[in-house]
């Protein structure tokens, strides 16, 4: 009888010890696969996206362009700043683009 108590806790204190690593496992090995998406990654909403076209448009410097051109980013950013950015087509959207590309000598 002496000689059971001793061997009885420690055998729970051991089931006890292997239970605890197996769990520090398991959260070790969750944690290891979890993909955790980056900030500001390749994905946005569509307000982001929207948003960072009107600044990079509003930015343009007009003063450099041809006059046609001028008139016409004029016209675009106005129709901008009254009905907002889903009224453009991908064709107005293609030229407000090309318009704020660097340009050699600028």
């Amino acid at each position: 009888m002496e000689i059971v108590l001793p061997t009885l806790l420690l055998l729970i204190a051991g089931g006890v010890g292997i239970r605890l690593w197996l769990l520090r496992w398991r959260d070790r090995r969750i944690a290891a696969r979890r993909r955790v998406e980056a900030p500001n990654s390749h994905s946005s909403s569509l307000g982001v996206r929207q948003q960072e076209d009107r600044e990079r448009w509003g930015s343009i410097d007009v003063q450099h362009l041809h006059p046609i051109n001028k008139e016409e980013v004029e016209r675009l950013l106005g129709i901008l700043d009254a009905d907002g950015l889903g009224v453009l087509s991908s064709k107005e959207r293609l030229f407000l683009d090309n318009m704020k590309l660097p340009r050699p000598g600028t």
